[in-house]
């Protein structure tokens, strides 16, 4: 990618990044090209900034599971807010990545109401409520332990600025975020292989973003080591 350096806080799989976030993905659907729990555990290396985020399936929320970074996916899952609370408090994790694209299921307000009732506790709201992207930028900017990214959102549904097929105040929320008082808390995220890293990064070094996204992802790490 043109020797661009880059951190990519939302893999599924190994791609072009100088590390990253890779998140480990159970059950059904399975989706070809992506990791499973074992196999993003065996490429966790923290000293290479690689974290892996291990997934927790419905019938692991009320154990321990014995990881530091844990993903949470209600909509997949359908374990309730509540199941989610007593999981946080059962493993005290370091962080705790909850996927946000939930709908007909919770409502912004749960996201908040965990991340309010943790406050030690770092959480990464991936995707930023997708068509709910103004409930969730919200959220970052008054929850200081909540971080955000962008992955699905601006490819998907903002068509990364295309004022005719992107929506508009999706493009609109994004670069708010990006130059609001919250920017330190936003993460560069493409979740390949389902999307293309390339044009996720192409697309933050347009918007010039490209450094302050890095220097967030770098800083992240250091508070969830």
């Amino acid at each position: 990618m043109g020797g661009k350096m880059f951190f990519d806080a939302h893999v599924h799989s190994l791609c072009n990044e100088s590390g990253g976030f890779i998140v480990g993905l159970m059950g059904a659907p399975y989706f070809d090209g992506t990791l499973d729990n074992e196999s993003v555990l065996k490429l966790h290396n923290p000293d290479k900034n690689y974290f892996a985020f291990y997934y927790v399936a419905c019938d692991e929320i009320n154990k321990i599971v014995n990881h530091k970074y844990v993903k949470i996916h209600p909509r997949r899952e359908k374990y309730s807010p509540d199941a989610v609370i007593n999981f946080i408090s059962l493993n005290q994790p370091k962080c705790v990545m909850i996927d946000t694209l939930n709908e007909p299921y919770w409502s912004p307000n749960d996201y908040w109401h965990i991340a309010m009732t943790f406050p030690d506790i770092t959480f990464i709201f991936p995707h930023s409520g997708g068509y709910l992207i103004n409930d969730f930028i919200k959220i970052c900017h008054f929850q200081k332990n909540v971080w955000i990214d962008f992955a699905l959102t601006h490819t998907n549904l903002g068509k990364f600025g295309d004022t005719e097929n992107g929506l508009n105040y999706i493009n609109d929320a994004i670069k708010y975020a990006l130059n609001s008082p919250f920017k330190n808390r936003v993460l560069m995220s493409s979740d390949y292989p389902f999307f293309s890293q390339e044009d996720v990064v192409n697309y933050y070094t347009k918007l010039r973003k490209l450094d302050l996204l890095n220097d967030n992802f770098i800083n992240l790490i250091k508070v969830i080591k």
